[in-house]
């Protein structure tokens, strides 16, 4: 089992247990090891015992004999994520979240915190919900996607100036006149996650406002750069998540693009025109 990527951006830096499945009883009695990491790290153990994983674990430390024992069973190794959304030295304090394995279950109960102690399982069904294009107006219009993957996308959204992510989303890019006037919508995604929302000014109803910048090569089309104001009242409920039209992945922009674009749903139902 692996977290897709929409997963791991909502985790952080997270506290994990390992349980064996093949023991009843309390939790305290089935967890036999306890880490913090990020990413698939909490999977890493079961990978590396099957000769899978993706870096070096010391075979007592990480209790790879007792991993390969479940797994001659026919089982796998039961993942909790403790607690997640953690900077790093918060992960380092996990005492608190560690009473269960100290006997008393109830009073980490009583915190009524229900994002503690959450299988692998859970962690993918709060986490792994894509948004449908029409589920939200904006996206319903013409729509441009434009890729992040070379920015420092972190760095752009805790800057004071906003005009840096500003630019990094409304361009320049490769889109023709006739289809840049026709934008109503830009974000900007790594990934294939959203890290931005900006919709487009119009000079009138039917026409965005971009300037048009020449190409300084022959026979190569120019580029396109928007006006546009940030939607952060959309941003803070849909980044991090991806935009599906009905199963199609719209927000995973091609290899070697830096753009696409998709006509509003009511034209041609989400079909990309690249």
């Amino acid at each position: 089992m692996q977290f897709n990527a929409m997963v791991t951006a909502k985790l952080d830096a997270y506290v994990y247990a390992l349980a064996d499945p093949r023991l009843d009883g309390a939790l305290r009695d089935r967890v036999f090891y306890i880490g913090k990491g990020n990413g698939n790290r909490c999977f890493n153990h079961a990978h590396v015992a099957r000769g899978k994983g993706e870096e070096p674990l010391d075979e007592g430390e990480h209790k790879l004999g007792r991993i390969r024992e479940i797994h001659r069973c026919g089982l796998d190794v039961e993942v909790f994520v403790v607690a997640h959304g953690l900077s790093d030295d918060e992960a380092h304090a996990i005492e608190a979240v560690l009473i269960p394995l100290l006997g008393d279950t109830n009073k980490v109960s009583g915190h009524g915190d229900q994002n503690l102690w959450l299988s692998s399982n859970q962690i993918n069904e709060a986490y792994d919900h894509p948004i449908q294009r029409g589920d939200i107006p904006l996206f319903r219009g013409n729509i441009l996607f434009v890729s992040l993957n070379r920015q420092n996308t972190s760095s752009l959204l805790e800057s004071d100036d906003e005009n840096q992510l500003a630019q990094a989303t409304l361009g320049d890019w490769g889109l023709s006149v006739a289809r840049s006037s026709r934008v109503d919508c830009i974000v900007g995604v790594k990934n294939g996650l959203i890290v931005s929302i900006f919709e487009t000014d119009k000079s009138s109803a039917l026409t965005t406002d971009f300037v048009r910048i020449p190409s300084e090569k022959k026979r190569a089309h120019g580029r396109s750069r928007f006006v546009g104001r940030r939607r952060l009242d959309l941003e803070q409920h849909l980044r991090g998540r991806s935009v599906f039209h009905d199963e199609k992945c719209m927000s995973t922009i091609r290899r070697g693009a830096g753009c696409e674009f998709y006509e509003a749903m009511h034209s041609s139902q989400g079909a990309p025109l690249n």
